[in-house]
């Protein structure tokens, strides 16, 4: 006697929802996870200085590390350096660490 088979629809995929960005930090045993719900507006950085035409000009990228009394956002302007990384307090919060950039000629300090 033949096998009876019963066809069955094939399966609908489920509709594809774009799921929020979501970091995953490990902290010895622990895990935590946080979702970021949309990217963080970050400014551009400041434009570099035009070369003139026909002439290579080398530029050079400075980084400071700043310790400030306020607290500062990414992409923040400090006298003509850009906040690229901030660091949080300091373990007496009493100083907020910052790294800051510029982009600047070979040939300026």
């Amino acid at each position: 006697m033949p096998k009876k088979v019963i066809p069955f629809p094939p399966r609908k995929a489920p509709p594809a929802t774009p799921a929020p960005p979501r970091i995953l930090i490990h902290l010895g045993a622990r895990r935590y996870t946080l979702s970021v719900p949309s990217p963080s507006p970050v400014l551009p950085p400041e434009p570099a200085p035009v070369a003139t035409p026909g002439r290579l000009e080398q530029l050079q990228v400075q980084t400071r590390f700043l310790r400030l009394s306020e607290a500062v956002r990414l992409g923040d302007r400090i006298d003509g350096w850009r906040v690229c990384w901030v660091g949080g307090w300091d373990k007496g919060k009493v100083l907020f660490v910052v790294m800051v950039e510029r982009v600047v000629g070979a040939g300026q300090t």
